[in-house]
C-alpha cells in the first residue's frame, strides 16, 4: 500500500486507519460480553451510520462519531458470526475474520515503513501474495472442511484488498486537508461497502 507521490497526511491516515483496527478487534472482544439483545440493535446503529458514510455522501458525520464506527463494526462482525456460524461453519468463519484482520494489518504496517516508491502493479501482487500467504498460514492452524468457500472468502478479502489499495493510489495522490484525515482513514477502513457503493452508482448510471 506505498506509492510515489504520497501527501504528507498519508501516514497519518494509515495511524488512524491501523488503530481503527484495533478498535474493530476491541468491539468483537467487547461484544462477547453482550447480551443478544444488546449486540443486535448495536449492529443496526452500525449498519445505519456505515451506510449514511458510504451512500449518502452529502451528509458529514463528525469525527468522533466516524470513530465509533469501527468499534461498532467489530460488534456487528460478532453479530454477523452468531448468524452464520450454523450455516458456514466455526472453522470457517474464525479462519476469514482472522486472516483478514492480519492481511489487513500487515498491508498497513507495509504502508508505514516501505519508502513511497512502489509502483501501483507492484503493490497489487505484493497484496496478493500477502493474501495467499496469510490464509495459507491460518489455514494450517485452522484446517477448514470446506475448502471452496475457504478459496471464495479468499477471492473476496483479496478483491476488498486490492480495491483498498486501489482507493489508498488515489489518497497519495491527492491533497488531504488535516481536518479530512479522519474521514479518509474511514472511507479506507469501510472500502468494501465503498466498492458496493460505487457498483451500485455505475448500475443507476
Amino acid at each position: 500500500m506505498v506509492y510515489a507521490g504520497r501527501n504528507r497526511n498519508v501516514n497519518t491516515i494509515l495511524q488512524h486507519y491501523a488503530v481503527m483496527w484495533g478498535l474493530t478487534l476491541i468491539g468483537v472482544l467487547f461484544g462477547t460480553w453482550l447480551p443478544s439483545s444488546i449486540v443486535t440493535p448495536l449492529s443496526l446503529v452500525c449498519f445505519v451510520l456505515i451506510v449514511v458514510s458510504c451512500f449518502i455522501k452529502h451528509i458529514k458525520l463528525p469525527d468522533p462519531i466516524l470513530y465509533i464506527i469501527p468499534f461498532l463494526t467489530g460488534i456487528m462482525y460478532l453479530w454477523i458470526y452468531l448468524f452464520l456460524v450454523d450455516f458456514l461453519g466455526e472453522d470457517l468463519l474464525i479462519t476469514v475474520f482472522i486472516s483478514t484482520a492480519i492481511i489487513f494489518i500487515l498491508l498497513t504496517v507495509a504502508g508505514l515503513k516501505i519508502p513511497g516508491d512502489v509502483t501501483e502493479t507492484g503493490s497489487i501482487i505484493f497484496t496478493a501474495l500477502v493474501v495467499i500467504f496469510v490464509f495459507s498460514i491460518v489455514f494450517m492452524f485452522f484446517p477448514v472442511e470446506n475448502t471452496f468457500l475457504l478459496f471464495l472468502a479468499a477471492m473476496f478479502v483479496l478483491l476488498t484488498a486490492i480495491y483498498t489499495v486501489y482507493e489508498f493510489t488515489i489518497i497519495c495522490s491527492n491533497y488531504v486537508r488535516d481536518v479530512e484525515v479522519i474521514g479518509v482513514a474511514v472511507y479506507l477502513y469501510l472500502s468494501f461497502f465503498n466498492l458496493l457503493a460505487n457498483i451500485i452508482a455505475v448500475v443507476r448510471r
